[in-house]
């Protein structure tokens, strides 16, 4: 698991098998929440940590890449020796755990669901690479992805955990005591998930519409803001700007340590965020979603925009079009179901024989 949004999608998988006694080699990169989740989700001495995100240097991004690839393989050859050999690798964009499947020679399936990262390595190495039907095969043969290794799942990744999810009613009570912050539920509460900025699809606009928002939102008294910011640099850097601005704390919660993000955007009124996973977890939950990422859209993004379930803020200008009002949790319009589930479990099971 390389990043956060890893650990929700595969704890079900991973608890599948747990429960049939099928042995899992699980290992999470220090990274964003990543390791914070997986002890939330109960898996704390269940996973080996490997590696580090290597910051924004392209340069130090390879050369991390290759020595996690090795260190994965190195681990997974002696732990081999122990529960037996691996029958499959599966990762969501893991492009090191790629390089170190290869090198092992176990058959591999990759998912993946943005289209204009950098794909060349998923796709080069992967046996089969599961993506969601709404990439267009056009788009899939311009980024070199051969058919033969294509298999396209319906709906959306998050579907695979949504299928599962229950809301606790007592969230905001047990964050707040957490936290020692009172979150006041008759405010309007507001998720502020700030852009990946290692990532190497980030763009600096999003940048600016983050703290243009920051300025906006912390400057509302009706409103209560929760920001979740990804690494402890992201977090450092926020709180700095919170205070050369002179930004009003009284509204404001940026948690000590990582929370249940479904619950956080079931529990919001109103979620902003400059990523994918947590905007399709809100949207897919009926909350109202704006979207601050300012790269390339990807076509599952274009798809619920479509639709209605997320509104994009593309300049500072658009930034009034978000309505910031409470909201009364209802049914979702989108039903999620096992679809995607199976469609991977149908993957693992085929690649093994």
């Amino acid at each position: 698991m390389d990043n956060s949004p890893h650990v929700p999608l595969f704890v079900p998988l991973i608890k599948r098998y747990q429960a049939e006694n099928r042995p899992v080699l699980l290992t999470a990169r220090q990274h964003s929440q990543t390791t914070e989740l997986l002890q939330n989700a109960g898996l704390d001495g269940l996973y080996q940590v490997i590696g580090e995100h290597d910051g924004k240097s392209k340069v130090k991004k390879i050369v991390g890449l290759g020595r996690r690839a090795y260190q994965l393989a190195h681990y997974v050859k002696r732990a081999e020796k122990t529960v037996g050999r691996v029958g499959v690798a599966l990762s969501h964009g893991s492009r090191s755990m790629v390089l170190a499947a290869k090198a092992l020679g176990i058959p591999l399936i990759t998912m993946y669901d943005y289209e204009h990262t950098e794909t060349f390595i998923f796709n080069t190495f992967s046996d089969r690479v599961m993506i969601p039907d709404r990439i267009p095969d056009a788009t899939l043969d311009r980024i070199g992805l051969k058919p033969e290794k294509r298999v396209k799942y319906p709906g959306y990744k998050e579907e695979l955990y949504l299928n599962y999810y229950e809301s606790d009613a007592d969230f905001l009570k047990k964050v707040s005591q957490e936290n020692g912050v009172l979150i006041n539920a008759d405010k309007i509460i507001v998720t502020l998930r700030p852009p990946a900025s290692t990532a190497n699809y980030h763009s600096e606009a999003s940048d600016r519409l983050l703290e243009t928002l920051l300025e906006r939102l912390l400057g509302n008294e009706s409103v209560f803001t929760i920001v979740l910011p990804r690494t402890t640099e992201q977090k450092n850097h926020l709180e700095q700007f919170i205070h050369a601005r002179r930004l009003s704390t009284k509204q404001l919660l940026i948690p000590k340590r990582a929370v249940n993000g479904l619950d956080l955007a079931y529990h919001s009124d109103v979620l902003i965020s400059g990523g994918g996973t947590m905007n399709r977890e809100a949207a897919l939950l009926g909350v109202p979603v704006y979207s601050i990422f300012a790269g390339v859209q990807g076509a599952l993004d274009a798809d619920m925009e479509k639709r209605g379930m997320i509104q994009f803020i593309r300049a500072v200008s658009d930034i009034d079009r978000i309505q910031l009002r409470k909201r009364t949790p209802n049914a979702p319009g989108y039903k999620v179901s096992d679809r995607v589930e199976q469609s991977v479990l149908t993957q693992i099971e085929l690649m093994k024989t």
